[in-house]
């Protein structure tokens, strides 16, 4: 089967799916199809092939590629045109990947949610009711609905683990620092401050094993001071782990199936050698509620004066 195959298969999908989700909000259908002739041609010249060849992807609003919007939900940012591709993004073309289009955020990625006055709302494949989850729901929706087989969002609080969640699919949070945010839009100072990360989304645990292989390759730390060189290893390989782990944040009580997968993946990994214990983070609300209060403040700061009446 072609890249090109694959490619039209994906873009009918997101067709079918797409007018009752909303997820695809800048498609990209165009500029797919003539980079899945080139990986075709590149193979039919038995060119060197990258890990993700051919393999039919989004990304975020939020993450700049060359051309498109950026506007995190805001209209005045509609006009915004991204003059370069975001460093995950360019290392995802690098291996072959072929994206089909950008995916919908919720208002400044602060919501559980993919709503925002630019864009609409985003719908839940399995109950179009029900919302898809946020920040990332864009890419959590059109990923569990097929029309992609894996996605590049990102996560602070939550903005990729819930959307994941939300759709019954695959994703991975990265430790912060572990990847250059560069490339991801900002509208206030403080977003470089919290910690967000790039963060892939997929169906399978083993596709996000292959992306973050790609996203976490060496070399990010030449191009960002921010990340130290420290490779990936091997995720099969527990044993020499030092894990501390909680099921109580001390801001949100977490169901009991919550909980209890918490407890089975500790276990899983002590079963497989990890050195597992029990923690509690000091003083998680205000350490959660700081940053975002910044963040916040720094948005109310560039907003126009009221006028008087």
């Amino acid at each position: 089967m072609s890249v090109r195959q694959v490619v039209e298969s994906h873009l009918q999908r997101i067709e079918e799916v797409n007018p009752k989700l909303n997820a695809v909000v800048v498609p990209l259908f165009e500029q797919a199809r003539k980079e899945a002739d080139r990986l075709d041609s590149a193979y039919a010249h038995h060119e060197k092939l990258g890990p993700l060849h051919g393999i039919p992807i989004t990304v975020k609003e939020s993450i700049e590629i060359a051309g498109t919007p950026s506007t995190l939900g805001l209209t005045d940012r509609i006009s915004h045109r991204a003059t370069a591709d975001a460093f995950q993004v360019t290392r995802l073309k690098q291996a072959g990947a072929v994206i089909l289009g950008k995916t919908n955020v919720s208002l400044l990625l602060k919501a559980y949610e993919a709503d925002n006055p630019v864009y609409g709302r985003t719908n839940n494949p399995w109950n179009l009711d029900r919302a898809p989850g946020g920040s990332s729901g864009g890419e959590a929706a059109i990923v569990a609905a097929g029309g992609s087989v894996f996605g590049l969002g990102s996560d602070l609080g939550g903005s990729i683990r819930l959307p994941a969640h939300a759709c019954g699919v695959s994703a991975l949070r990265p430790t912060s620092g572990r990847l250059t945010m560069s490339g991801h839009a900002r509208v206030t100072s403080a977003q470089g401050v919290m910690v967000s990360q790039p963060a892939p989304i997929s169906r399978s645990v083993a596709d996000l094993t292959l992306a973050m292989g790609v996203l976490a390759a060496p070399g990010q730390e030449q191009f960002d001071a921010n990340v130290p060189p420290v490779p990936l290893g091997d995720p099969a390989q527990v044993n020499k782990l030092r894990v501390a782990f909680y099921t109580d944040n001390g801001i949100l009580t977490p169901a009991p199936a919550i909980r209890r997968a918490v407890f089975d993946a500790a276990a899983a990994l002590a079963a497989n050698g990890a050195d597992v214990e029990e923690w509690q983070p000091p003083d998680s609300p205000r350490s959660l509620g700081n940053p975002i209060a910044t963040d916040l403040c720094g948005w109310v700061g560039r907003l126009p004066p009221r006028s008087a009446h």
